[in-house]
């Protein structure tokens, strides 16, 4: 099966490798880049269908048409992380880092501190790696590969899908995928999902490949590949219906 005329958005990171792998190598027109910049890419045009973030859905789902495709994690999401030099997070503050690159962790982050009541100023700051986070703010929201590289070096004191998962008893939706309304991708939609499942029954093959691009030992991605969740099941829906409650609740969408 091939298509070169649907343009479909991959976010340009390790969580997207098991369910597109099987639609690339099909033939499948796939454009990559950072989950922000996908957004930005499907509001010009640019792109016919992708994945985007979940906050960026939130705020623009009168215009959007939602797929079943997501990334979601039920626990430990091992890729939005809050890293410091050596230092537990603690009640009484300490700035923190935050990636420009985020924007539906930053908002996950706002909602945990509030939850837990803990006191930190979040800083934004133009930078997507750990050490240059790290030399702004004693603790780094961190995501994505980069997220994944900063947990071999630093202490990782929270894990923003754990953290989620301990305040609601709900899956977080980090990523959902979306097309303008008016157009029917239900076709690419199918395709998506048929790939993910050969993923999973193929699950061997994947990690083997992403072990020889990545250079990742293969037991972390197989606990990686594991803990995410590409289809939006109803937990994963009433997942995302809350992050938008407490979005709302403490008035940050």
């Amino acid at each position: 099966m091939t298509s070169d005329s649907e343009r479909i958005g991959k976010f340009s990171l390790l969580n997207s490798y098991l369910p597109y792998y099987r639609l690339e190598q099909d033939g499948f027109r796939v454009i990559r880049a950072m989950p922000k910049t996908l957004a930005g890419m499907l509001e010009r045009g640019e792109i016919d269908f992708s994945p985007v973030p979940s906050v960026y859905y939130l705020k623009n789902k009168a215009t959007l048409q939602r797929y079943e495709f997501c990334i979601a994690a039920a626990r430990s999401v091992w890729s939005v992380i809050l890293v410091s030099k050596g230092a537990p997070l603690g009640e009484n503050g300490g700035s923190i880092a935050v990636t420009n690159q985020t924007t539906t962790s930053a908002k996950l982050l706002e909602i945990i501190l509030q939850e837990r009541g803990l006191r930190h100023q979040i800083v934004p700051v133009n930078e997507s790696t750990a050490t240059a986070l790290l030399e702004h703010c004693p603790y780094a929201l961190v995501i994505g590969d980069a997220a994944i590289r900063a947990r071999q070096r630093y202490r990782v004191v929270m894990d923003l899908g754990e953290a989620w998962l301990d305040v609601t008893g709900l899956p977080m939706v980090f990523g959902i995928a979306v097309a303008r309304k008016g157009r029917d991708m239900a076709g690419v939609s199918a395709a998506l999902q048929e790939s993910v499942v050969w993923g999973k029954e193929h699950v061997d093959v994947i990690i083997g490949a992403a072990h020889e691009q990545f250079g990742l030992p293969e037991e972390f991605l197989e606990c990686y590949f594991n803990a995410l969740t590409y289809q939006m099941g109803e937990r994963e829906r009433r997942g995302l219906a809350r992050f938008e409650e407490k979005c709302h609740e403490y008035g940050i969408l």
